[in-house]
């Protein structure tokens, strides 16, 4: 039997015997009688900053509400991003605090502040500018939202491959509350309490959330007798709301994420005989080896503090929502990234601190009786960081200090109107100005010989010429500051598409949007000009079409869309030195990507069945990457879910199975860039950065009591054991190269009690 038959045997099997399933949602007590199935339940979204049905929205958007984020075990944004068609996510070098998206084949080069995400985070309206602590937004959540595509008229913070879009649960005028501790292995502890206060008697209510997660190392290296890819995560959020009149509701929140935890398990897996230095062979992993050789075991801590102030005012026939928002960053980390003794370009120190500060204003309202929707506002940004790395490698220690200050300005503005019966034109514009400033504090040590130790002595350790003296950037003699004059990009992104009620329940779509992602500033961890040259702004242009279809008295829904895009300037990471490792952010000429998208939910008497189907072709088309793999791209994404409960006297128990599978992801291009030109990579080096398809799969089983609100349940994740790589080193020029090892199967327990 092949192993693909197998995963679907074991599939097959699971989903009708020891699936697990928690089907309820976290801070409501549970309702064990059996329920009429009628239907499907109706989705709500807010995709178009109104609360819409799924189904009457012309946009590629997949939504779980509270109780299937807990039907599939979706805690993190990871396993969010494993659930929806054609996204995927790149582990980050410093642990599992957050993590790098790419929807439909667009993502950022990494997690440096000098660069945009491409998929934009909305936390309650609050949009994450770095992906510091973003793994862990799913606490307490009512709904989540994946919207697929360019979205910069209403996202306008540089969506231009999709977003996020999560919204938790706010305070409400009944007393209540949940407790759900849970144990699995790795000697997993995970703890949640809610409880929800009303304070004046629909006037006044308070909601206090309290997670913790932690589990031991799911890596050892026995050299430093310590644990690799352990985690210790505390999360804690405190909202209000108020209802000062029928008109006017204030809600206001806190958040606060602390992590700390060891280094994610980087090994080195791939070594070329005779082409590789001699010296990292003693240090290539074994198969499917969890076993880490790295020299040293740094622990990364992640602080992690939002506040956020909405307030919704109703004005006659229309709403106005003021949504301010204020987000400080401080993580400090490092990492040894070729997984071996050896410091080939070890991350000694990675210190990321900052803050961010918003305010947007949104107006909606209708006319016309109701043909006419609307929307316009305005919104501001701006981001003050430092971002500190000091790397050592065999012959130099770099410390490459950059402070970015980075603005947005933007005035937006979209229409719906029915201009026939069931047939509806959509426009919509945001005019974006945004500036980026920078300042350069890099300081060079030289180290006396190649040392292949760990650590050099200090007196090994002597200043190096500033990098700026060569190219003339000194502020003034004998400094290595430098703050070159600010850069502005001004972008006019739009949508216009039609869509057409089908009748009965049915939508029929098509779009066309223009995207962007600014430019900005290098990292300039070089020592000459060519590292300080800025970097221009990404444009998409992106053709859509789809459809939303209700069948056999809302039994059946399915979801279809297919899409094509072009982008001018992509922006990409260019390893512009092999030693010590030196990356560049390029404009790169063309690239187009197309493809297409389905989701199915059915209602089979009792039994849910979910299904998800994306594929991806993408292309450069220009450029010194033509030829070369887009980097993390998995080019057919599928998935599959299974629920089915079943009544007993004594209460309900509830079955749940999903398996979602990925295709080959490239997690670098596979052309170099060098002084003479782009050349390929080998066959051995294009497979040292990639990761062959694979799936996992999930399960869980639950048992409701019929007279008490108390629900236990048994999970497993990754149950087949896949060993896979999450994220690639950048050595393979060298012929050598490490991966980051992905979480491998867990299982346990959990007892949910609510009040």
């Amino acid at each position: 039997m092949s192993r693909t038959m197998r995963k679907a045997a074991l599939f097959a099997g699971a989903s009708l015997f020891w699936l697990p399933s928690l089907a309820m949602a976290q801070s409501v007590p549970v309702q064990p009688e059996p329920e009429v199935a009628t239907g499907l339940e109706e989705v709500i979204v807010t995709a178009q900053r109104r609360e819409e049905r799924l189904q009457d929205v012309p946009v590629a958007v997949t939504a779980f509400s509270a109780r299937e984020l807990d039907r599939r075990q979706i805690t993190d944004v990871r396993a969010l991003t494993e659930n929806a068609p054609s996204i995927t996510f790149t582990a980050t070098p410093y642990g599992n605090n957050d993590l790098i998206l790419a929807i439909r084949g667009v993502a950022p080069g990494g997690v440096l502040p000098n660069v945009d995400q491409a998929v934009g985070t909305y936390v309650d309206g609050l949009y994450y500018a770095r992906p510091e602590g973003s793994n862990f937004a799913m606490v307490d959540v009512a709904s989540a939202e994946v919207l697929r595509g360019p979205q910069g008229t209403l996202f306008g913070r540089n969506t231009i491959g999709g977003a996020l879009n999560i919204t938790t649960n706010k305070p409400s005028y009944d007393f209540g509350g949940s407790l759900k501790l849970g144990y699995g292995n790795y000697n997993a502890i995970t703890a949640t309490g809610i409880v929800n206060l009303p304070l004046v008697d629909d006037k006044l209510a308070a909601r206090l959330v309290y997670s913790h997660v932690e589990h031991e190392g799911y890596g050892y290296n026995p050299t430093l007798r310590s644990d690799v890819a352990d985690q210790n995560d505390d999360f804690l959020r405190a909202s209000v709301r108020a209802d000062i009149s029928p008109d006017l509701r204030v809600d206001l929140s806190f958040d606060h994420y602390s992590g700390s935890n060891h280094q994610p398990l980087w090994v080195l897996n791939s070594y070329q005989a005779g082409l590789s230095a001699a010296m990292y062979a003693p240090y290539v992993a074994a198969s499917e080896s969890r076993v880490s050789q790295a020299g040293y075991n740094p622990v990364n801590d992640s602080e992690v503090y939002d506040f956020t102030g909405t307030i919704t005012a109703q004005l006659g026939s229309a709403t106005l929502k003021s949504i301010s928002a204020y987000r400080n960053v401080n993580f400090e980390g490092a990492s040894d990234l070729d997984g071996t003794p050896i410091p080939t370009a070890d991350v000694r120190i990675f210190e990321l601190d900052g803050h961010q500060v918003s305010q947007e204003l949104q107006l909606t309202g209708t006319a016309f009786a109701d043909r006419l929707n609307w929307t316009t506002g305005a919104y501001y940004f701006r981001e003050q960081i430092r971002n500190s790395p000091i790397t050592r490698v065999p012959t130099a220690i770099q410390d490459n200090t950059i402070r970015p200050d980075n603005e947005s300005m933007s005035v937006f503005a979209q229409l719906s109107y029915e201009i026939l019966p069931r047939l509806r034109l959509t426009g919509g514009v945001r005019a974006v100005k945004d500036t980026r400033g920078m300042t350069y504090t890099p300081a060079r040590f030289a180290v006396a010989g190649a040392a292949l130790v760990a650590e050099p002595p200090a007196t090994a350790v002597t200043p190096a010429a500033c990098p700026f003296t060569a190219i003339g950037l000194n502020e003034a003699p004998g400094s290595c500051l430098y703050t070159p004059a600010d850069i502005e990009f001004n972008t006019v992104p739009f949508t216009v598409g039609l869509d057409y009620r089908l009748p009965g329940d049915g939508l029929l779509f098509a779009k066309f949007s223009k995207g962007f992602r600014s430019g900005g500033f290098q990292q300039a961890s070089g020592t000459t000009a060519a590292f300080y040259r800025p970097f221009d702004e990404e444009s998409v242009a992106s053709y859509e079409a789809g459809a939303k279809l209700t069948f056999f008295d809302n039994r059946l829904r399915m979801g279809l869309s297919g899409y094509f895009s072009t982008f001018e300037d992509i922006q990409q990471n260019a390893i512009l030195s092999a030693s010590p490792v030196i990356i560049a952010v390029l404009n790169s000429g063309t690239a187009e990507i197309y493809g297409g998208e389905f989701e199915a939910t059915a209602l089979l008497g009792d039994l849910r069945l979910n299904a998800s189907l994306g594929l991806i072709h993408p292309e450069f088309t220009e450029g010194p990457y033509k030829g070369s793999e887009i980097p993390t791209v998995a080019k057919t994404t599928y998935s599959f879910s299974a629920d089915y409960p079943i009544e007993l006297e004594a209460g309900r128990l509830d079955l749940h199975a999903d398996y979602n599978s990925r295709s080959e992801v490239f997690f670098l291009n596979t052309v170099s860039i060098t002084g003479t030109g782009p050349v390929p990579l080998t066959d051995f080096q294009r497979r040292s950065i990639s990761q062959e398809g694979y799936g996992l799969l999930n399960a869980q089983l639950s048992f409701t009591f019929a007279n008490a609100p108390i629900t236990l349940a048994a999970y497993g994740k990754n149950l087949t054991d896949e060993y896979f790589a999450a994220r690639s080193g950048s050595f393979a020029a060298a012929n050598f190269n490490s991966i980051v090892v992905g979480s491998p199967r867990t299982y346990g327990v959990s007892l949910h009690y609510a009040f």
